[in-house]
């Protein structure tokens, strides 16, 4: 151990130097030296050895110092050397003796690495380097109060930030994530205060904390904004689906967005943002054409929503452009069948306005009057009939109802002809009196008129034998003029002005073209030699056979069970 007083070197355990009592400290190096006639420097150097020259300041002498050196106030001991192999004896600079007390002298070997010391007082000795103090260590709880090292803090807000979103984003929904990261929140909330009072406790409010404020305001941060997210997370929850049914309407997710409104608490018959998107809905649906879904989610709003005013306003009228966008898009495919039937279900609705009717009138006219033309283009002369019908009894005022007058004519006509040759003739007549009131300035019209007037055929069958002799002629007449107990007289009178016709063997008559009227069937037989028996039928004083001749049809009496007589 050296002595830093009078440069000896003592035992390690010594606590006092031997050559001078100074208590030793542990840990002194020797100092290094100034070499002789050395001046001090303003700073510290290397010396050619690479050791530390420290800076040395020489002490003003107040007064003359003996030449051995020692002095009364201001003097200094002759300096001791330590007795190892780095030091030799000053004597060999011209100095004085070095004692070297029980220890060999330094060898020659190690001269150049001697320092020199100066040879006249005063001797300036460099002062020895402050021991550092002694490193207590801390005992391990202490680090608790320190601040986290910049990169865990970073890493720690990274981490919890990542588990947040990840829990927001894994919800089923905006709200089902909130709630999810709020309860998680507020756990990490809970823990974060757990772990600031344990700080607080171990000393990082202490004021001998330099970063106390700056910990305890991270802390109190983190707390708040994890508490924040805690009540937002599960006190929002209307709220946050409420916003995500917006988000959802934005992005035309309307059956989403529906959903999100009805769990934040909107329903029918009140709900705005529902019928809103309803409507909304309905209009995209229009703008694609598909008219049918686009009108049930119109009638949606209608018949579930009549309370939010708003909503079934804007469906009404967007029910209204529906109507005349599908009515015109089946004109433009020639389907003028469902063009009228989108327009006739338009003028139906209470809310159609003066104006709806006033355009839907227009097209709806057009719409018939051109079914109409096509039907009668195809010689669907009943339908033709019926749909200009409609066009000049609904829509008197339109175009289309001034131009159609002679293609009416056509189709009555036409259909006209196709009841005569049906089964049930008598049906053609009225059309024909149609025709011939309504349209007599029409060919078709005249047309009629000159068939209403023409005479009809007449024709009958008897289903009794009909005498096989050469020598009678089986007669059938129409006479008008009869009645019952006519005298034999008079009855061959009008039978000699009545029109008659020949029974065929098959037990058929008929007459080709008789006037229109009232006629009485006779038959009988003429006889070669001029003999003729005819009979007549009547129940009390009303003839049987009457033929009423009308105008376009035939008259048939049909199977006559009557017996044919044979004249005499």
């Amino acid at each position: 151990m050296f002595c830093i007083q009078c440069g000896n070197y003592n035992p390690d355990n010594a606590a006092f130097c031997g050559g001078c009592g100074s208590r030793l400290e542990k840990g002194t190096n020797p100092p290094p030296f100034m070499p002789t006639g050395g001046v001090p420097s303003s700073s510290g150097a290397s010396s050619p050895a690479g050791e530390y020259i420290p800076i040395v300041q020489e002490v003003p002498q107040t007064q003359d110092v003996p030449p051995n050196g020692y002095g009364t106030s201001q003097s200094y001991p002759p300096p001791t050397y330590p007795t190892n192999d780095r030091y030799r004896s000053a004597e060999v600079f011209g100095g004085p003796q070095p004692s070297f007390t029980g220890q060999s002298a330094p060898s020659i070997e190690n001269y150049h690495n001697i320092p020199q010391m100066p040879t006249t007082p005063p001797y300036v000795y460099p002062q020895a380097p402050p021991t550092p103090p002694p490193v207590v260590r801390q005992p391990w709880y202490k680090s608790l109060s320190k601040p986290m090292p910049i990169w865990a803090l970073i890493v720690s807000v990274l981490v919890v930030v990542l588990i947040l979103v990840a829990l927001q984003v894994t919800g089923s929904d905006w709200a089902a994530g909130a709630q999810q990261m709020g309860t998680v929140a507020g756990i990490l909330a809970l823990v974060v205060v757990l772990v600031t009072g344990v700080r607080i406790l171990f000393g990082m409010a202490a004021k001998s904390n330099p970063t106390r404020l700056l910990q305890l305001v991270a802390a109190g941060l983190s707390i708040l904004l994890l508490l924040l997210l805690c009540l937002v997370g599960l006190t929002q929850q209307s709220t946050i689906h409420s916003l995500q049914a917006h988000a959802w309407e934005g992005q035309q997710q309307w059956q989403s967005s529906i959903n999100e409104y009805q769990l934040a608490g909107e329903g029918a018959p009140t709900s705005e943002n529902i019928a809103q998107v309803y409507n909304e809905w309905g209009e995209q649906l229009n703008s694609q054409q598909r008219y049918v879904v686009s009108i049930a989610k119109f009638n949606t709003v209608l018949t579930g929503y009549g309370s939010a005013s708003a909503g079934v306003a804007r469906a009404q009228s967007d029910t209204i452009t529906a109507y005349l966008a599908w009515g015109q898009q089946s004109s433009q495919q020639h389907d003028y069948k469902a063009a009228t039937s989108h327009y006739d279900a338009l003028l139906q609705l209470s809310y159609c306005s003066t104006t709806c009717h006033s355009q839907a009138n227009a097209l709806d006219a057009t719409a018939y009057y051109n079914l109409a033309e096509t039907q009668l283009a195809a010689k669907n002369y009943a339908d033709a009939i019926t749909n200009f019908q409609t066009v000049v009894s609904r829509f008197s005022s339109s175009p289309e109802a001034q131009k159609l007058h002679r293609d009416y004519a056509k189709a009555l006509f036409g259909h006209g002809q196709e009841q005569l040759t049906s089964a049930s003739c008598s049906s053609a007549i009225p059309t024909y009196q149609q025709l011939s009131t309504k349209f007599g300035d029409t060919p078709e019209g005249q047309q009629a008129t000159s068939a209403l007037k023409a005479p009809q055929p007449v024709k009958g069958h008897f289903v009794t034998s009909v005498p096989n002799n050469s020598a009678l002629t089986p007669m059938a007449a129409l006479v008008q003029g009869l009645y019952v107990n006519i005298s034999t007289d008079q009855f061959f009178s009008l039978l000699g002005a009545s029109p008659t016709t020949v029974i065929q063997p098959d037990g058929s008559f008929s007459f080709k073209s008789m006037k229109q009227g009232t006629y009485d069937l006779v038959w009988g037989t003429d006889n070669s030699d001029g003999n003729q028996l005819f009979y007549i039928t009547h129940r009390g004083n009303a003839l049987v056979y009457i033929a009423t001749v009308g105008p376009l049809c035939p008259y048939d009496f049909g199977d006559i069970n009557e017996p044919i007589p044979s004249a005499p």
